[in-house]
């Protein structure tokens, strides 16, 4: 097949340094391997885990191998074979990793909201209360608009996927921006 003879040429390309060729390979599989990446993901672990990040991994994983040598392109659909075992493997990874103790997405949304709905239940004293939201207002002075906006918007309960939806960015820069308040969060001591 011409694909599969193309791939094999532009590996060896790559081999002598010339990028051209690493990027015509990449273009050419990044779409099949994003769409693998989505599909081994549940909606829980999606918020959790960026199928454009295990497609980075998976890249630059097989770029350094593959200048290595540790690969070898010989029958038609090899390459692609390849690429797509290492991302079911990376995925499954990112998927153990995220499962492991604290880390678990079920957990989170099981136990700890029950946990949360207990201490609701008794309800703050009115000086706990009056305490928490000037607590709250003196924060949210030190944010960005930006980010106040989208931390007022996961207090709404609203989930990173729907609040990229609504402000029309990216579900990583909202974890990169969630992140950002957290860190200043701790510096400020809001953080228990």
């Amino acid at each position: 097949m011409p694909e599969s003879q193309d791939d094999k040429s532009y590996l060896e390309m790559w081999r002598k340094g010339d990028e051209g060729a690493a990027q015509k390979l990449f273009d050419r599989y990044v779409d099949q391997v994003l769409k693998l990446a989505k599909r081994h993901l549940r909606q829980r672990m999606a918020g959790r885990v960026d199928p454009e990040d295990i497609a980075q991994s998976v890249f630059r994983t097989f770029f350094h191998r593959a200048h290595k040598g540790q690969f070898h392109i010989e029958e038609p659909e090899d390459l692609c074979k390849l690429l797509a075992r290492i991302t079911v493997h990376k995925t499954f990874r990112q998927i153990a990793f995220h499962k492991r103790a604290k880390r678990d997405a079920d957990i989170e949304t099981g136990e700890t909201q029950e946990v949360l709905l207990t201490r609701l239940a008794s309800g703050p004293t009115p000086e706990e209360a009056v305490a928490f939201v000037d607590q709250i207002e003196s924060f949210f002075s030190l944010l960005k608009p930006t980010d106040r906006q989208i931390l007022e918007m996961r207090m709404e309960g609203y989930n990173n996927l729907e609040i990229a939806e609504k402000l029309g960015i990216s579900d990583r820069k909202i974890r990169r921006l969630m992140e950002r308040i957290r860190s200043q969060a701790e510096q400020v001591g809001m953080t228990p």
